[in-house]
């Protein structure tokens, strides 16, 4: 590959990349994203733009699954106050492995990859579940490309 990120997630933005799988066992994650795109001025972008990326693959080394959390349904109070009336399940181990491995097969759609504390990360996304959150942490991310698609 002609360009290639370690461990600079934050150059990035996630919002609407699809990730397609390619490889997924219990300590390495490696997704085709489409519509990643960068941000100007990091050492992998000499534009002055954002720029999308054609066709990234990203790695995730020493992947570890911490827990999946599906979507619930949300109703608001005449206060304004956001409640739900669902339970909220959160699967950990080999439930959400198996869970997140089912969405992944079917490509994922992020809407937000972050921190949620220290060397902490989540992905809300969408797939077959209409909404669901990750928790992981990893050793090392690799991101990969061999060109722009055009600005972001």
């Amino acid at each position: 590959m002609k360009y290639i990120s370690i461990d600079n997630l934050s150059d990035f933005e996630f919002h609407d990349v699809e990730f397609t799988l390619d490889v997924f066992d219990h300590n390495l994650l490696r997704v085709k994203a489409n519509h990643l795109n960068i941000h100007k001025k990091t050492e992998q972008n000499s534009h002055e733009t954002n720029m999308e990326i054609a066709n990234a693959f990203i790695t995730f080394e020493g992947f570890n699954l911490l827990s999946y959390e599906p979507g619930r349904a949300w109703q608001q109070d005449e206060n304004g106050k956001f409640f739900s009336t669902d339970p909220q399940i959160i699967l950990t181990d080999h439930s959400a492995f198996s869970r997140f491995s089912e969405q992944l097969d079917s490509g994922i759609t992020i809407f937000d990859l972050g921190i949620k504390e220290e060397f902490t990360y989540f992905i809300d996304a969408l797939s077959k579940d209409p909404f669901f959150t990750i928790c992981f942490t990893f050793e090392s991310v690799r991101i990969e490309w061999d060109e722009y698609k055009k600005e972001a």
